[in-house]
């Protein structure tokens, strides 16, 4: 799961600062903070394969984060935001959300061959 995590990390690093390229706003930055935070999580779980489980077990609290983040912001003010932050919103929500079910997917099949074998 790390080398899909790096993926979904850089998709949110590109997006956080193609969104501060376009705005100049420090806000704008927030999905770029947890792609990096992605990013050093997988990193580290590449480095050290005896902590990849709990590396990327709190890899999954940041994807549950960086999902609830911007829905809650989608379901407070949607109707206010600019186009760009409100893509920058829907695109944070849609890129979390699914790296949270790949993760999600990914455990329960891990805890299934365990649990089998």
């Amino acid at each position: 799961m790390p080398k899909p995590t790096l993926v979904f990390a850089a998709l949110l690093l590109a997006l956080g600062l193609g969104a501060f390229a376009l705005s100049g706003s420090r806000t704008a930055l927030l999905p770029a903070y947890f792609g990096g935070t992605l990013a050093a999580l997988a990193g580290l779980a590449v480095a050290y394969a005896g902590a990849r489980r709990h590396l990327m077990h709190v890899a999954a609290v940041v994807a549950l984060l960086g999902a609830l983040a911007p829905a809650a912001a989608l379901a407070i003010r949607a109707a206010q935001m600019s186009p760009l932050a409100l893509g920058v919103n829907v695109g944070m929500l849609a890129l979390s959300a699914a790296l949270l079910a790949m993760m999600i997917r990914s455990f329960i099949v891990a805890r299934r061959s365990r649990t089998a074998g």
